[in-house]
């Protein structure tokens, strides 16, 4: 009897050891499907349309009418949802991920501005999710901050998505340091072994958060993991903000991304037969309130969180003694109280981010008015600021900051690439009686330009892609997007002074021999 008991017990233990593995799905060798992968990718809180493109709400009409057409589809995001538009920002992305969860997305992997904040706003985004965040190469302690991967059955055939998130974060974001980053291409490698035989997948899929342009020599974009790692169907990647006509393929694999804002939406279908994709297509489609109307559902959503915004843009964020002065686009000519504050601002935005930087620059041509004396609205600031300038950093070796100044050197007075500077900086410039001027006496942080050593520069993203001539800043060696506008890194600062300032300059440019607009 105690035999029979002991041979039942064994038979139960197998049985529930083998019920909790994985196994591949029963299947008809000869039933074709079609696979239906939506995805976007660098968010950064584009909650409402703008110009009649992208949108959560006209995003989300695009997947309804997908999942009409197809019974086997998955709405994937390659991260970065937080930092970007005043909406978004003012209530922690909430309305993007109450807005994801109505669409039904099936997971977003952790992008590097995720950690742009604290532990604490990572954790509540999570509770408020109903998809799962994804990244396989960041852990807790022992634990993953969010889930390694998750599988999908579609009767006939099983998907496995992993996440990874570059380790560029660790440069460009502050993370807590409770968390691990491990390397993204042995990661890889590992997430593809569990998948292909733990989880029995047929298909594999990476939702990397990685980059197809490589921002410094070590730096793992998607395009080495696909050279280095066998046994990946599909990466889908964000990071770069890179617009693809098609995808790219590398040993075999192709790699999609969308884009920004939810401009585009990726639209990629898999003909699979037994088990195998037979065939593989893919698209980026336009988000476009023309093409797609607004969803109500998600509309209704977002609604009171873009009433409030808007709102808010009558708040006082700051209060003066004086103007910041424009007269006749002075912020062209010389050294100005709006150009000293800003790019102060962009300093001290950074440096809350965990990102030092040298100093900061930006083309007086940004700025396009006057801040008037007294009680200063959100509203006053974006008129002063109406471009959508994001606050990027450079890193340029000594030669080429020498080659920057000698160009800021050559502006004409009243061109609007003349450079406004942060505090560290101080330089001269002289113009002859033809105006043509020459740079002298150039500082940083009291010392001359060091052509041994490396500077990071906070510079606005028109700049860093070289508008109005600034072909040095292209030449950096490690360029990182915050993805905060200039009017809103302004706003945070403002929001610092407990009592009215006053504008002034303090001497960062000396102007000799100049004309000012009469």
């Amino acid at each position: 009897m105690k035999k029979l008991s002991k041979i039942a017990a064994i038979f139960a233990f197998a049985a529930a050891f083998f019920a909790g593995c994985a196994s591949a799905p029963k299947r008809d060798a000869n039933a074709e499907h079609s696979l239906v992968i939506l995805h976007t990718n660098d968010h950064h809180g584009a909650v409402v349309s703008k110009g009649g493109k992208a949108g959560l709400a006209e995003r989300a009409t695009f997947i309804k009418q997908e999942r009409e057409a197809s019974s086997d589809i998955l709405v994937l995001d390659a991260g970065d949802i937080n930092t970007g538009t005043a909406v978004s920002n003012m209530f922690e992305a909430k309305p993007d991920i109450l807005a994801y969860n109505k669409m039904g997305y099936d997971a977003v992997t952790f992008g590097n501005h995720e950690f742009d904040s604290n532990l604490e706003k990572i954790r509540a985004q999570q509770k408020e999710s109903a998809f799962p965040w994804l990244s396989a190469n960041i852990k807790e302690g022992k634990k993953y901050l969010g889930k390694p991967y998750i599988t999908k059955n579609f009767g006939d055939y099983k998907v496995g998505i992993f996440g990874l998130t570059t380790r560029r974060t660790l440069a460009i974001a502050a993370p807590d340091k409770s968390l691990t980053f491990t390397d993204e291409i042995e990661t890889a490698k590992e997430m593809v072994k569990v998948l292909r035989g733990k989880e029995k997948c047929d298909i594999v899929i990476l939702l990397g958060h990685l980059g197809d342009i490589a921002e410094t020599d070590t730096h793992e974009t998607s395009l080495k993991v696909a050279e280095s790692v066998e046994g990946i169907d599909l990466i889908i990647d964000g990071h770069s903000h890179s617009f693809f006509a098609e995808p790219k393929v590398v040993n075999g694999t192709p790699i999609v991304t969308a884009n920004e804002s939810g401009k585009y939406m990726g639209r990629a279908e898999m003909k699979i037969k037994g088990g195998k994709i037979e065939a593989f297509s893919w698209m980026p489609v336009e988000i476009t309130a023309e093409k797609f109307a607004p969803d109500a559902d998600v509309a209704a959503i977002v609604k009171p969180f873009v009433d409030k915004t808007e709102d808010s843009l009558k708040d006082i964020v700051l209060k003066t003694t004086a103007p910041f002065e424009f007269g006749k686009k002075l912020t062209r000519y010389q050294e100005m109280a709006s150009g000293d504050f800003l790019t102060d601002a962009m300093v001290w935005y950074l440096s809350t981010t965990g990102v030092n930087v040298d100093f900061a620059l930006t083309n007086g041509g940004g700025i396009r008015a006057e801040i008037e004396a007294g009680d200063v609205t959100k509203k006053a600031i974006i008129t002063m600021l109406p471009f959508d300038n994001y606050v990027y950093v450079v890193t340029l070796k000594g030669e080429d900051v020498k080659a920057l100044f000698d160009f800021i050197g050559s502006i004409k007075q009243g061109a609007g690439a003349f450079a406004q500077v942060s505090g560290a900086v101080r330089y001269t410039i002289t113009y002859d009686d033809e105006g043509n001027g020459s740079i002298s006496n150039v500082t940083i942080n009291g010392e001359p330009i060091d052509e041994t050593r490396t500077y990071r520069i906070a510079v606005n993203d028109y700049n860093a892609k070289g508008g109005d001539g600034y072909e040095a800043l292209t030449r950096s060696i490690d360029t990182y997007n915050s993805s905060m506008l200039l009017s809103d890194v302004f706003i945070e600062y403002a929001k610092t002074f407990g009592e009215a300032v006053t504008p002034k300059t303090d001497g960062r440019i000396t102007v000799i021999n100049g004309k000012l607009p009469q």
